[in-house]
């Protein structure tokens, strides 16, 4: 949701050198942008492994790698879209003449007291692409939010089109994501209601749904195949360009709160957006396409991972939810 900004900035600075330094494995989605100039990526990975295994060596050598890739340019600005301590302590090694984040108002574990400008904003409650937005404003970035299409490698593209050839062509194709980030679980709607989902729409509309999943999530994954006999797909193992080479054949995507969510609103697929206790104000899918369902409890949006009465979830029926997805594929199909 960084993305939008990080377009304004490349738009009216189009001879900057940008650079973008992330965790984790959308780093290899990131260096297939064609307005990012170099993508450095922080080895936690290796890192953590060097940890448990005692093996200081590694961890020296990892870490020092890391170090001099960041600190080889003289940065003229460095921008910290995360705003906490850890990206804070990046931006303050990484160097640079100038640092700007965000202001108390979005900014946790005082990481704002790293910056030489803090950037605040009308509301607290922004949409987090708007937030990032803010950045840009600084930097005399105006005007509105650009379009930010994005780009896969074609060893992703060919992947993609393998598995589905291997599945068996099929129209429309929808997907399905019922899962979450690890301890995130009170963000799911129930995977009983995903396999009604799928039943309906293999019954009603002769369309079949690929069952996405991540890391620790196939077995899960399997199970809601079981449930629904004939119509589901499993996906196949996927990293962040090909799963968004994926979420581009799709028809309609369904699913929670979750990035996967808002790598099929970037794909430009329309989204069916499931939200329970999160903040649809601030996380909502960005753009007009995509519908969210909700119910307006008196308790939602929270954080409280432990509830036992997940209303603002349980709530929503998979009738509901039908006749929403029915709406999207038809508004899809005619435009």
């Amino acid at each position: 949701m960084a993305i939008p900004a990080v377009r304004a900035i490349r738009n009216n600075f189009p001879d900057a050198r940008i650079t973008w330094l992330v965790e984790g494995a959308v780093s290899e989605f990131l260096a297939c942008q064609d307005f990012i100039d170099e993508v450095i990526r922080f080895p936690r990975g290796p890192i953590m492994q060097g940890l448990k295994r005692g093996n200081i060596f590694k961890i020296q050598k990892e870490a020092g790698r890391f170090l001099r890739h960041l600190r080889k340019d003289k940065y003229d600005l460095i921008l910290d879209f995360h705003g906490i301590a850890k990206s804070a302590l990046f931006s303050m090694i990484a160097g640079g003449k100038k640092k700007i984040g965000f202001g108390k108002m979005f900014a946790k574990e005082k990481s704002y007291l790293f910056y030489h400008s803090a950037v605040n904003g009308p509301d607290q409650r922004m949409h987090k692409v708007e937030r990032n937005m803010l950045l840009a404003e600084h930097l005399a970035c105006t005007g509105a939010i650009p379009a930010a299409p994005l780009n896969t490698s074609g060893d992703a593209i060919a992947y993609i089109d393998n598995f589905l050839q291997e599945a068996g062509s099929h129209s429309p194709l929808f997907a399905v994501n019922p899962f979450s980030s690890k301890g995130t679980d009170f963000k799911r709607w129930p995977l009983e209601r995903y396999a009604e989902l799928i039943a309906r729409i293999k019954h009603d509309l002769q369309g079949y749904t690929v069952i996405l999943w991540g890391p620790g999530e196939k077995e899960e994954a399997e199970r809601l195949k079981e449930m629904v006999p004939n119509g589901a797909i499993l996906a196949c193992p996927t990293n962040i360009p090909q799963i968004f080479a994926l979420l581009k054949k799709i028809t309609v995507y369904i699913g929670g709160d979750t990035g996967v969510m808002h790598l099929a609103a970037a794909a430009h697929t329309p989204v069916v957006a499931i939200f329970g206790p999160t903040d649809v104000k601030v996380n909502a899918p960005y753009g007009t396409a995509h519908t969210v369902i909700r119910k307006d409890v008196p308790c939602s949006p929270c954080k409280k991972r432990d509830c036992d009465d997940r209303q603002c979830l349980t709530r929503i029926t998979v009738e509901e939810v039908y006749k929403t997805v029915l709406a999207v594929y038809k508004r899809s199909t005619t435009n």
